[in-house]
């Protein structure tokens, strides 16, 4: 599979490429194509594109801005495609499995952006297994969503973990 992510500061992503098997064929999943109701989001299904998710948001990126637009918002900010957007929730890890026992798959890229802030470092690691076979950590904008390419090979699952000074928002009495 070649995934192609966007990730925000919490960790989002809006638009992920991925092939599999010997076909060697690429998917464009833009997360578009899930309905949302509302501002809020929704946690991201399993078996959503071939792939077990877990602790992956969807949220409208456009309604975000509009809930928020005194703040430098990622999710609006780091838009590749339509409205939607995948994040790591709570900022705590998230992970994108196969979920074909003995099919691995390619990921070649992911557009990420930061959620609140910029100069978030976003940790992407690819597993075959338990083993450990990619570890990059890249640093992204809250103001423009930037395509770092991966090119991990044969993985079977992906672990996303932003990390970094956390926003803090001022209080009444600063």
């Amino acid at each position: 599979m070649n995934i192609k992510l966007f990730l925000l500061p919490l960790s989002v992503l809006t638009l992920l490429v991925f092939s599999a098997g010997s076909t060697r064929s690429q998917t464009l999943v833009t997360f578009d194509d899930i309905p949302l109701n509302n501002g809020s989001g929704t946690f991201l299904q399993n078996n959503y594109q071939g792939l077990v998710w877990s602790n992956f948001g969807i949220v409208n990126g456009v309604l975000q801005h509009n809930n928020f637009p005194f703040f430098t918002n990622g999710y609006y900010y780091g838009l590749v495609s339509g409205s939607n957007v995948a994040f790591n929730a709570a900022g705590d890890p998230a992970e994108a499995e196969i979920d074909s026992p003995g099919t691995n798959f390619d990921f070649l890229s992911a557009y990420l952006a930061g959620a609140w802030r910029s100069n978030l470092n976003i940790e992407v690691q690819g597993f075959n297994g338990a083993t450990l076979l990619y570890d990059t950590t890249v640093v992204a904008n809250a103001t423009v969503p930037t395509l770092f390419a991966f090119d991990y090979e044969g993985i079977n699952r992906l672990v996303f973990n932003s990390f970094g000074v956390r926003l803090r928002f001022p209080s009444m009495e600063e």
